[in-house]
């Protein structure tokens, strides 16, 4: 069944479809931490990294707050979900705290604890990158863990030429906020859900490297989305934070999204330290 896309401006109904939506869908943390445990075990090094898909309801809509990485990383003007690597002592640390105490609760005042269709592993498993992407928010963008609901966990996605499996998931803004950027974030970006849902939003970016690397991560084609900066320019959503926001609209929506068959061509150009992370 397909969403209603008038729930987009609905400032209290929304959060509380996605909740209901996200309780249904299965997730697969347990499986896969279980994999990088044995698989690290071996002498592999495969990183986890929560970050939080956040919803902002502001100008009478809904909108994705993303922010873009500035050039003091390696993956500089990308767009991407607040969040980052696990700090394994810490975070585990945070989410006992966060269990215990349940100080992030769902939108309709539940405890994580109480995550319907979640087995225990699974709920410690969601605290856990919750608190994660959480910190990593704090120390971005400024925003405090207490100024959110928890609407869900999405499916786990591991990158392609990263040794790195992302556990997203979905949280909205309480209250509006004063934005503290680190060194790392260039901006913060306001998407407004209904772009998505717009075949005129989208793009197909053909990334390459600046030194014409041939290198399989370079000199391939993704889906994008495109985002108007205000200042005659764009910026362009693509990648894993692509997948991970259309993965939540194609489960919460029923498939309702635009086929991605655009024919609008941008180009992206990769720095060589893009994929190793390394500038020397």
């Amino acid at each position: 069944m397909m969403m209603d896309l008038t729930l987009l401006r609905q400032k209290d109904d929304f959060p509380l479809y996605v909740l209901k939506q996200l309780d249904k869908a299965p997730i697969d943390y347990r499986e896969k931490y279980i994999s990088i445990v044995q698989s690290n075990s071996t002498g592999a090094n495969h990183l986890e990294a929560g970050v939080v898909v956040l919803l902002h309801y502001k100008n009478s809509e809904y909108s994705f707050q993303l922010i873009k990485r500035s050039e003091a990383v390696a993956q500089a003007g990308d767009i991407s979900c607040p969040g980052g690597i696990l700090e394994r002592s810490t975070d585990e640390m945070l989410s006992h705290i966060l269990l215990k105490t349940g100080f992030v609760r769902t939108f309709d005042d539940r405890l994580l604890n109480d995550l319907p269709n979640k087995d225990e592993q699974t709920v410690s498993l969601v605290s856990l990158f919750l608190m994660n992407a959480l910190r990593e928010s704090w120390e971005e963008i400024g925003l405090s863990p207490l100024n959110v609901f928890f609407l869900g966990a999405l499916p786990s996605y591991s990158l392609t030429y990263f040794s790195r499996t992302i556990f997203p998931v979905v949280c909205l803004v309480k209250e509006p906020y004063d934005c503290r950027l680190s060194n790392e974030v260039e901006k913060v970006l306001e998407i407004p859900l209904i772009y998505f849902f717009q075949s005129s939003s989208y793009a197909t970016v053909e990334v390459e490297s600046d030194l014409g690397n041939s290198d399989p991560r370079y000199n391939m084609k993704f889906p994008c989305l495109i985002i108007p900066d205000g200042h005659g320019k764009d910026d362009i959503l693509w990648g894993a934070t692509f997948h991970i926001i259309t993965n939540l609209l194609q489960i919460i929506s029923g498939d309702s999204l635009p086929p991605l068959s655009p024919s609008r061509i941008v180009k992206k150009t990769l720095s060589p330290y893009y994929a190793s992370g390394n500038r020397k």
